[in-house]
């Protein structure tokens, strides 16, 4: 029988902070839920660094042939569409790490060793949010502006951003309002959405709906995040629907540990994940500006 060594130990307890730091990432992450994540599974680890998304051409009632006169024959009028593509490039790495001296680690209590590996997993739940906020190429920073910075956000702003996603054939599902706490307290003065929100979430909870999760308005789900983009002096908050984004996470959070000895004997701890994001429907969203 041979005895686990910290050789073959170090080999399974970066794969256990994994999991511990993911949990912790998936509790903190508003907003890259809320993106497109259907080309993940197109461009795995060891894949390249791009992956093609088709630009899918919406569909018209012009393109639909009509007969009114049954029984007779006649040819069917052929729909040649001409479709382009979209690159998405995986192309940013998130890391975070501790180094500690082997003799404070050896004498550190285990739990403040377990804070350490949850603050690397909230450290890049906050940083991949803030990127996507404040990307002004491929990220909500893009949308068209509505609203006015740093005041309340109204009920016409709210049906304008909704009405823009209808003008647009915007699929219904996954259409999402992100705001701000400042926000958050300004819908509360307004009756309809106060009760909306609440019909949604009492007696209700949606665990399944992510981090940050408040309800629904009109057709949109609701959630509320402090880490978006600031503006001049107030918030830019967002209205989009999931197709608007796309997101591919190539490798999640994964924490890897070890021993440096050339700088004096340091255990050291990294957490990192490696993602792309690229606008693919500009007209699927509007920034919301606000408190």
């Amino acid at each position: 029988m041979t005895d686990m060594t910290a050789t073959t130990m170090a080999t399974y307890l970066p794969e256990e902070w994994s999991a511990l730091a993911t949990v912790t990432y998936r509790s903190n992450t508003v907003l890259a839920p809320l993106l497109d994540h259907r080309w993940e599974s197109e461009l795995g680890v060891g894949r390249g660094d791009t992956v093609n998304i088709p630009n899918f051409t919406q569909n018209a009632a012009t393109n639909v042939t009509e007969r009114t006169t049954f029984g007779t024959g006649a040819g069917l009028t052929w729909v040649a569409t001409t479709e382009g593509q979209t690159q998405l490039k995986v192309d940013t790495l998130l890391s975070m790490g501790h180094r500690i001296p082997v003799e404070m680690s050896l004498q550190a209590m285990p739990s403040y060793q377990t804070a350490l590996i949850n603050g690397i997993g909230e450290g890049l739940a906050l940083k991949l949010d803030s990127n996507i906020a404040s990307d002004d190429t491929n990220g909500l920073d893009v949308f068209t502006a509505i609203g006015t910075d740093n005041v309340d956000v109204t009920d016409p702003v709210i049906l304008q951003g909704e009405t823009n996603m209808n003008d647009n054939n915007a699929p219904l599902s996954g259409r999402v309002f992100v705001m701000s706490p400042a926000t958050r307290a300004s819908l509360m003065q307004i009756d309809v959405i106060r009760n909306q929100l609440y019909s949604s979430t009492v007696g209700n909870i949606q665990g399944s709906k992510g981090a940050g999760y408040l309800g629904k308005i009109y057709t949109m789900d609701c959630y509320m995040s402090n880490n978006l983009e600031a503006g001049i002096s107030g918030t830019k908050n967002a209205i989009f629907q999931q197709e608007a984004i796309a997101i591919c996470i190539q490798q999640k959070v994964k924490i890897v540990k070890d021993l440096n000895i050339e700088d004096g004997l340091f255990n050291q701890y990294v957490g990192y994940l490696v993602y792309g994001i690229k606008l693919v429907k500009t007209a699927f969203g509007r920034e919301v500006d606000g408190k």
